[in-house]
């Protein structure tokens, strides 16, 4: 006995050697625990006349010699030789005996003549553990108990569950145990009796059981019965023994891989170029007590950046949450899904990155109902959680809890060069690339600089280019364009120039005098300083309006293609939107998004949007004026190029005549023009017939250059489909293809508005 004491006191201040003589030594607690639980059952049914004996005491017997067998093996294990080589000199071991069979003895009989408790053994064990080095010996399970600060009774339970789950013949035990056939894994009363023995009573252990029902709970999915809580069956799922047990522990948990990842990683930071004031900010308030962060600003701004890089200075990880995918699910998943995330954050010390979060106002409620559950459940564990978003989220709405939110802006221009130079560096730029005409031009965020410089690189070698050159650079950053802009716009060639359009003189002075304030915008703002008195409105508004045909489409492909700017019509049917606030959302992100790459905006028949403002006091009406004025200010707002046009000027509400830069009229061409027309919209390469007679068109029929470019186009697929023909475009082309426009736009014809060629078509 007196060797056993000292043995175990010297052992006691020698730390593990290896994770598997601590897990070898807990579960050799549990062991000695479970065969005399067992030995006591025997007892209990050999003393009952045959009772159950018949039928449960072999399954008694098989149980009992398997927990011995189990001592067995750890007592023959030769962990403990290697543990002495710590053992201090100084400390006499000569004379304790077989100390590997002393140190199974401190779990079997000789521990229990000497009176050492289930208690003291844990003790033993944890404050062995205690005195590891782990990050030279890491130890899970010996980790995840201490930092959930689990009792000798929650660390006993926890251990039970695992042997079940990880060695298929404890079945046979806990079934005995159980008393239940059927049930192959302990309870936490069938633990608690385990664990007290002949102590035992609900009285006693009620505290001991209650309180590890609420430790395992962050780790252990638990169905717990309210009415009878104790039944709890302790069942560690994959991922518990992946983390215990595995070459990967921090592998996220796969049954939720469609919706978390892993944000931090071994890979080394690129270092904070702009905003790195915001970083600071987020260090301050969370040293300051502030656990919940909303970062909002634009895709590529830096926001899980700067999650990343708090991270790393604290030795954190981040779980990030893909919320976009999650919260399309009901309530009850997406609960479980939380207690997941809270999970592997408590598995891998790592705080959550609620992403891609954004609703439309009819999901609006649901929305703020699954944020407020999220922040609830994550806060409640002592998790640090930032919500990233594009927009500013409304987090008075969502929580009562405190919060921090901080906008992660575009970079400054002088920021942006350097953002530019630093991400060009190892990228074959041509010679002539400009990096401060790109910062100037592209009002990108960090990440959008970066992608659009990696693909400029595709770009090149698609083109069999060893060099990036500018206009390859321009075409990589257009493909930036927001994925929301480019569902609500399309992006048409602008491939026209003043040579290509026909107008009145005065059509094309206005029109090129709109240019002209592109093209001196700098010199009067910046170098003459009218940037002090005209803050507001210096972008190029231009208003077209005529009879459909005239041309007003046309002509904004000759503004963009004269700007060498992007076009892009907004298609509005995809911007109006039934329900309430959307529409206002749609009209701010498209003037946002085409701000940060200088497109020119065309609203095709924009009297659907810009439509006079009344006063009825409808509800629908009051949502229209809204819509309205809300297109007033951002088309004001807007620094660069906003095209209009519409059909029915009338139907234009007036404040918009006073807020355009320029408005032109496209008039109904008078013969003059339509010969132009006709000239010009012929190519040049059509091979026409000697009969084809120019003046007689434009005198005769009365078109617009839309009407005239069909005819055009018609005639040329009639004299190709024309055997007759020879090749050549005859007039009869011309003058059938006329008719079917008359009959396509409703107009009532006769065979004297053919003479003298009616002969050639009626």
């Amino acid at each position: 006995m007196e060797q056993f004491i000292l043995c175990s006191e010297v052992l006691r201040e020698v730390p593990f050697q290896s994770y598997e003589a601590y897990t070898d030594s807990l579960f050799a607690c549990v062991d000695k625990q479970l065969s005399a639980y067992i030995e006591n059952l025997m007892g209990l049914f050999a003393a009952d006349n045959g009772g159950f004996k018949n039928i449960l005491y072999p399954d008694i017997e098989i149980a009992h010699d398997l927990c011995e067998k189990h001592l067995t093996d750890f007592t023959l294990k030769s962990t403990i030789s290697e543990e002495l080589q710590e053992v201090p000199a100084g400390d006499s071991l000569e004379d304790l005996g077989d100390l590997d069979a002393l140190f199974g003895a401190f779990s079997g009989e000789a521990a229990a003549e000497a009176g050492v408790s289930v208690e003291e053994t844990l003790d033993y064990i944890s404050h062995r553990a205690s005195l590891t080095n782990l990050e030279e010996v890491p130890m899970p399970l010996y980790a995840l108990c201490s930092k959930l600060n689990f009792s000798p009774f929650t660390t006993f339970v926890f251990a039970c569950g695992v042997l079940s789950s990880t060695q298929t013949n404890y079945a046979s035990i806990f079934q005995v145990v159980n008393q239940n056939g059927s049930l192959s894994a302990p309870t936490i009363e069938s633990a608690g009796r385990v664990f007290y023995g002949e102590d035992f009573t609900i009285t006693k252990a009620f505290g001991a059981m209650s309180k590890a029902l609420e430790e395992l709970a962050p780790v252990l999915s638990l169905r717990i019965n309210d009415t009878m809580p104790f039944t709890t069956v302790i069942s560690p799922d994959k991922r518990i023994i992946d983390f215990l047990f595995s070459s990967d522990p921090l592998r996220i948990d796969q049954s939720y891989s469609r919706f978390f990842s892993m944000l931090t990683g071994k890979k080394a930071l690129e270092p904070f170029i702009a905003n790195q004031h915001l970083l600071d900010a987020v260090n301050i308030a969370f040293d300051g007590g502030s656990t919940l962060f909303n970062l909002w600003g634009d895709e590529g701004s830096g926001r899980k950046f700067t999650i990343s890089h708090f991270c790393a200075g604290r030795s954190l990880g981040c779980i990030s949450v893909d919320c976009g995918k999650l919260f399309v699910y009901d309530f009850s998943f997406v609960e479980k899904a939380l207690w997941a995330v809270c999970r592997e954050c408590i598995l891998t010390d790592s705080c959550v990155c609620l992403d891609n979060l954004g609703y439309r106002e009819e999901e609006k409620d649901k929305f703020f109902g699954y944020m407020d559950l999220a922040f609830g459940k994550l806060l409640e564990r002592e998790i640090t959680v930032f919500a990233v978003s594009q927009e500013k989220l409304p987090m008075k709405e969502m929580t009562r809890l405190d919060f921090t939110q901080l906008e992660l802006p575009t970079p400054g221009t002088g920021d942006r060069e350097q953002v530019w130079q630093y991400y060009a560096k190892g990228h074959p730029l041509g010679e002539d690339v400009v990096l401060s005409e790109m910062a100037t031009k592209f009002l990108f965020t960090p990440g959008k600089i970066k992608n659009a410089l990696h693909q400029s690189r595709s770009l090149a070698a698609m083109a069999k280019q060893e060099q990036v050159m500018r206009s390859v650079l321009f075409q990589s950053c257009y493909n930036q364009m927001s994925h929301e802009l480019t569902k609500k716009a399309t992006r048409i060639q602008a491939n026209f120039g003043w040579d290509d359009i026909v107008m009145n003189p005065d059509q094309r002075l206005a029109l090129k005098n709109a240019c002209d304030q592109l093209i001196y915008r700098k010199q009067v703002y910046e170098d003459w300083n009218y940037t002090k008195k005209y803050q507001y409105g210096r972008g190029l508004s231009v208003l077209l309006f005529g009879a459909p045909g005239t041309g007003k489409s046309m002509c904004a492909q000759v503004i963009a293609h004269e700007m060498n700017l992007e076009l892009y019509r907004v298609d509005l049917s995809k911007v109006v939107d039934k329900y309430v606030g959307e529409t206002e959302k749609a009209i701010s992100m498209i003037f946002r998004e085409a701000k940060k790459c200088n497109v020119v905006l065309f609203f095709d028949e924009c009297d659907t949007l810009f439509a006079k403002r009344s006063d009825d006091g409808g509800s629908n009406q009051s949502s229209n004026n809204n819509k309205t004025a809300l297109l007033l200010q951002e088309v004001e707002a807007y620094d660069g190029v906003s095209v209009l046009a519409t059909n029915y000027k009338h139907n234009i509400d007036p404040a918009f005549f006073r807020r355009m830069k320029f408005i032109v009229e496209f008039q109904f061409p008078d013969v003059e023009t339509r010969k132009v027309l006709w000239t010009t919209t012929i190519p040049k390469s059509t091979p026409l017939a000697e009969d084809v007679d120019i003046d007689f068109l434009a005198q005769r029929f009365e078109f617009v250059g839309g009407n005239i470019k069909n005819c055009i186009l018609n005639a040329a697929f009639l004299a190709a489909a024309d055997p007759e023909a020879g090749g050549e475009v005859h007039m009869k082309h011309y003058l059938q293809a006329i008719k079917y426009e008359f009959v396509k736009t409703g107009k009532v014809f006769t065979r004297s508005d053919f003479e003298p060629y009616a002969h050639l078509v009626l």
